[in-house]
């Protein structure tokens, strides 16, 4: 994957969201970083950010989060049409190991899985795949 300067990042735990922006920066991603602590308020980040023409590049997405979950997101991310996906690699975050989510997951429009927490080898793995 090409240089990513914009990233939103939605997790309701304030560590996750410090460590998550820490990882950015030390790899010298994401200089245009958004934070939001739920997938509604994420989505309200998104919709801007289409209507600016300025679609994340990457969204670091938790699962499970109060008022809109992450599987909430991805359905209503999915209605905004396929332009605007076209532009947004997601990655799906969360700590829980039931195999469930994995397969839901399946269902949606993400680049990729991984298990909490996140770390350098993980996401350079993810953004290497994309290219």
């Amino acid at each position: 994957m090409n240089h990513v300067e914009r990233v939103l990042v939605i997790d309701d735990d304030p560590t996750s969201i410090f460590l998550t922006t820490r990882i950015l920066k030390s790899m010298g991603i994401g200089e245009q970083t958004q934070t939001a602590r739920n997938g509604l308020e994420g989505l309200e980040l998104f919709k801007e950010a289409v209507a600016q023409n300025r679609v994340p590049q990457l969204v670091l997405l938790d699962l499970k989060m109060p008022v809109m979950d992450g599987f909430g997101f991805l359905a209503e991310l999915e209605k905004l049409g396929s332009e605007s996906l076209a532009q947004a690699k997601v990655v799906l975050l969360s700590s829980s190991q039931n195999p469930w989510e994995m397969e839901k997951a399946k269902k949606y429009v993400a680049a990729a899985f991984c298990h909490k927490p996140l770390t350098k080898e993980k996401l350079q793995r993810v953004l290497d795949t994309a290219r």
